[in-house]
């Protein structure tokens, strides 16, 4: 795994994300969905009294499903239009908002279908492997299971990376290729034949990018935190919290976008080069 190689695959992520403005909506969408988790937690109703009952929490639910679908679609136009979009900056062209929105509209279905199968390949694979450590464990104690748990692991790691791998250049040959979810994956896997280690330097530039890009920003979005918390201590929390919300709030989108648009330009250009090579 070559250290310029990496270095330069940063380089290119950092002048797309800095770059491509028009490309910044889609790269919030995916940066948020793809370097944090989101949770909802549900409290447990009440048989009693103080809960809501179910026609008065359908509502709730209605909104809450619509919001998370419309999230799911968003994210998945979002990856089409940043794959095509940085696609088209390699070769000089300006991407457009409005292009993005087509082209991530032309493809957002495929692209769920090749994260589904991921997901069902990657804890299926997790299942069959960790079973028989369960049923060791289980039947002939600790000492089997942690027998059986390392063999495991150590064929799950590069199993899931290579699931990753496989994923991530199956999307870009579905939107620059325009070909179907079952098809792109069957051109990743004979793509990734002899690249492996391109995949793995992907992965770490990814990564690397994206721990600078965050340090960079929260350089940037801590001192005006503590400048926050500073005010409070001195002026009214209204105008104090007004300044934080004109401040902070932007600050925290151009960062997530840009984290999403440095991510997906490091795996488009990657995948590029490597064809073209």
């Amino acid at each position: 795994m070559s250290m310029n190689r990496i270095v330069e695959s940063i380089r290119q992520g950092f002048h797309y994300a800095l770059t491509c403005r028009s490309l910044w909506l889609f790269g919030f969408f995916v940066g948020m969905t793809s370097t944090g988790g989101s949770g909802g937690g549900g409290g447990g109703g009440q048989g009693n009294g103080g809960g809501l009952s179910f026609t008065e929490f359908l509502p709730f639910l209605v909104i809450a499903l619509l919001a998370t679908a419309a999230l799911v679609v968003m994210r998945f136009v979002s990856e089409g239009a940043l794959i095509e979009g940085i696609a088209r900056a390699r070769t000089g062209s300006a991407p457009t908002m409005g292009e993005g929105f087509r082209t991530g509209w032309a493809h957002w279905g495929v692209l769920l279908r090749i994260g589904l199968l991921y997901v069902a390949a990657t804890v299926g694979s997790v299942l069959i492997l960790a079973a028989p450590v369960a049923i060791a464990w289980r039947a002939l104690g600790p000492g089997a299971g942690i027998a059986l748990a390392i063999p495991a692991f150590l064929i799950a790691v590069p199993w899931v990376v290579t699931l990753y791998l496989v994923q991530a250049f199956a999307s870009r040959i579905a939107v620059l290729e325009d070909r179907h979810a079952l098809d792109a994956i069957r051109k990743a896997r004979l793509f990734l034949h002899g690249r492996l280690l391109h995949g793995l330097t992907l992965i770490v530039s990814a990564f690397a990018g994206t721990v600078a890009l965050g340090f960079l920003g929260a350089v940037a979005i801590v001192p005006v935190a503590l400048l926050v918390v500073a005010l409070l201590m001195v002026l009214p929390p209204a105008p104090v919290i007004a300044f934080a919300v004109l401040a902070l709030v932007p600050a925290a989108f151009v960062l997530t976008a840009m984290i999403g648009t440095l991510r997906s330009s490091i795996w488009t250009v990657g995948y590029l080069a490597e064809v073209e090579s």
